[in-house]
């Protein structure tokens, strides 16, 4: 790692990966599961768990805005590439999102959530002396905004992948609201009150009359049913789509304070159709119990708080934004998975972020935190100058 990089950070995702390996571990100590198999998968997970580490220290030293600036043409070419490529593999579970490759698959949609954050902090950040000569949002955003759009768009309609589609909208949002400039500063107004509106809304149409209201919505059925399952989980525990989500709340109840014990929960014994992925919470609260959920929250809590105090100190929009992109990225995902989980929003089929099973979201998350590290290291070797030359 660079010098000056956060230890804190650091060392919380050294025990996030950890953790993470030995709950999916635990989640396929099924009956079916075997040592043969348990090897293959611990032997896949650490492969992808050293590939990840690798592309995070790659990113922290040698990330710059300059060659992001020359190539992001490139890039932007090499991620559309991937996600046609996509359309090629059949779908899985209604959504064709995957490339793959023997036993690994690819999911180009995650580093597509990377690349939104410096595609809007360089074009963006630092633009307080073009806002004197543009007057207007749309002029110093439409280039980024309007990729944005191509990505979501594709991924909702051609992928039908709606949770990757939502979080990178989600993340694009965010971080839009960083820069200071004036040809913004109006429409970030309306979009934090927008922001806090649909925050409710998330909430909110998950009642009876919120479900009532979406029924009457020109959207497709499967997404209907995703509000009415959270608005009440226990309609019919045996349907489907109501299955992952009763079970998974037994899970919470079965947990309690200390858990059944580790590799010792039974509700994986087929009854969590994703219990290696989207409902991995649901393995980990019932065999470690809140405690284990609490460990988890004191290490995502570290991350975040030593992303955000970096975001205050650092002096450049364009790095602020990859703090708050990345602090996004990783509250948007946690957020998503654990409403989905306990019902208390929509399940999205959104992975819990260095803990559920899948190399692209891994390695998509350990870019990102590179990047911050990255940031985090320029920053300090700005103030040692600083320092020196007071």
């Amino acid at each position: 790692m660079p010098k000056g990089y956060d230890k804190g950070i650091h060392a919380a995702i050294i025990f996030l990966n950890l953790f993470g390996l030995l709950m999916i571990l635990s989640a396929n100590m099924t009956s079916i599961a075997t040592r043969k198999s348990l090897t293959i998968i611990f032997v896949k997970e650490i492969a992808f768990i050293v590939a990840s580490y690798y592309i995070m220290v790659q990113a922290a030293r040698n990330f710059s805005f300059k060659a992001f600036g020359k190539h992001y043409m490139k890039i932007l070419i090499g991620i559309m590439g991937l996600l046609f490529l996509t359309m090629a593999f059949p779908s899985v579970r209604g959504a064709r999102a995957w490339i793959r490759i023997g036993k690994i698959t690819i999911q180009p949609s995650e580093f597509a959530k990377v690349f939104v954050i410096l595609l809007m902090a360089y074009f963006l950040g630092d633009k307080q002396k073009v806002s004197t000569k543009v007057k207007s949002m749309w002029k110093l955003a439409k280039t980024p905004i309007v990729i944005v759009l191509i990505i979501v768009g594709f991924v909702t309609i051609a992928q039908k992948d709606l949770g990757s589609a939502v979080v990178i909208a989600g993340i694009t949002y965010v971080v839009m609201l960083v820069p200071s400039n004036l040809a913004m500063s109006k429409a970030q107004r309306v979009m934090f009150t927008l922001l806090v509106i649909g925050l409710i809304l998330m909430f909110w149409v998950t009642t009876p009359k919120g479900v009532a209201m979406i029924d009457k919505l020109p959207i497709p059925s499967y997404m209907i049913d995703r509000f009415r399952i959270s608005a009440n989980p226990f309609t019919n525990r045996y349907d489907n789509g109501y299955y992952q989500i009763f079970n998974g709340i037994v899970a919470f109840v079965k947990g309690g304070l200390l858990g059944v014990g580790y590799g010792k929960g039974f509700i994986k014994y087929s009854y969590l159709p994703e219990a290696e992925n989207d409902a991995i919470l649901a393995v980990v609260i019932e065999e470690l119990g809140m405690i284990g959920f609490s460990f988890l929250l004191i290490l995502y809590g570290i991350v975040i708080y030593r992303l955000l105090k970096m975001a205050f100190k650092v002096k450049f929009e364009k790095e602020k934004m990859v703090l708050v992109g990345t602090v996004a990225y990783i509250m948007i995902h946690f957020v998503f998975n654990v409403g989905g989980i306990t019902a208390l929003i929509p399940l999205t089929g959104v992975p819990l972020l260095f803990i559920s099973a899948g190399g692209s979201s891994r390695m998509a998350i350990m870019l990102a935190i590179g990047l911050s590290q990255s940031v985090i290291s320029r920053h300090k070797a700005l103030e040692q100058k600083k320092v020196k030359h007071v």
